[in-house]
């Protein structure tokens, strides 16, 4: 059986008049029977009650009639659906945020009223084959490449109760803070492996009294005052607070490097790529480094 045949049946069926069907079906009429013949004989019953002048559909025809009608309407969708589906592939991002979540937001925001069309699945996780961009940060040396890119190099901060002694100086060096009490993301985010090892070389471990994997929860208890804490300028933006100061780091220079990776499949893709490109320039033409 093939689906052709189906297809003659549903509109002898429609008619149940084999010049008729054969007129819209655009082929000669006895070729149209034989097709309906074929059918029968594969099926191993009849469809049409026969007359000299005329068919009419009989229970069987009336059943496979009744089943065919929604698989060929479904069949007959089936090229738009896939174009549909095609184009939703083509123009989809999907953006792995290990840092500078609220940064690359920013991004997606301003780049999302150029392109209304472009849709964005963000995720937080181990990159896998899913994601077409990943973006993280770095400390030290990074490796670059056109699939390999820098978008930010980001001070941190120090984040200091306005109390504090050290709220009036116009810096800080990082060894004078061993004692004091911080405010950390928790182990789960890489930015902290980068702040320990930023006390490490200043000869310390730093005293911890509240950690979270919340980066809202460290910025609103450290902007109350509660503690010290690291700050990554551009990420997080300007404190808005009278509570708390930010002061630069002058001893070690605390930095990281935020970095951009487009993945083979996602450079195939135009959308992911023009997407790419834009977060490449965007620090530069961006209207907000926040």
């Amino acid at each position: 059986m093939e689906l052709l045949q189906f297809r003659y049946f549903m509109t002898a069926a429609k008619y149940e008049n084999m010049t008729k069907a054969a007129e819209e079906l655009h082929i000669a009429q006895p070729a149209l029977s034989q097709s309906i013949k074929r059918l029968e004989t594969e099926l191993g019953v009849e469809l049409f009650d026969r007359s000299r002048h005329r068919i009419a559909l009989n229970e069987h025809g009336r059943l496979l009639e009744k089943k065919l009608r929604p698989i060929l309407h479904s069949i007959d969708g089936l090229q738009t659906e896939l174009q549909e589906s095609q184009y939703t592939a083509n123009h989809l991002v999907r953006l792995n945020l290990m840092a500078a979540s609220s940064y690359v937001t920013t991004c997606i925001i301003d780049y999302k009223a150029i392109h209304p069309d472009v849709s964005f699945i963000l995720s937080q996780k181990e990159p896998d084959e899913l994601i077409d961009i990943n973006v993280t940060s770095m400390i030290g040396t990074v490796p670059l490449s056109d699939r390999n890119t820098v978008i930010l190099e980001e001070e941190f901060f120090m984040a200091v109760p306005a109390s504090s002694r050290f709220a009036a100086q116009p810096y800080i060096r990082l060894s004078d803070m061993a004692h004091e009490d911080f405010i950390s993301l928790d182990k789960s985010r890489l930015i902290r492996a980068f702040c320990d090892a930023f006390c490490q070389s200043a000869g310390f471990t730093p005293h911890i009294i509240f950690e979270s994997d919340n980066p809202e929860s460290v910025k609103n208890l450290t902007g109350a005052g509660l503690g010290i804490a690291f700050w990554p300028i551009k990420s997080w933006g300007e404190l808005n607070t009278k509570s708390a100061v930010l002061l630069p780091i002058r001893d070690p220079v605390c930095r990281r490097s935020i970095l951009l990776t487009i993945y083979d499949h996602g450079w195939k893709n135009p959308a992911v790529r023009d997407f790419y490109r834009f977060l490449c320039t965007y620090s530069q033409t961006g209207s907000r480094e926040g």
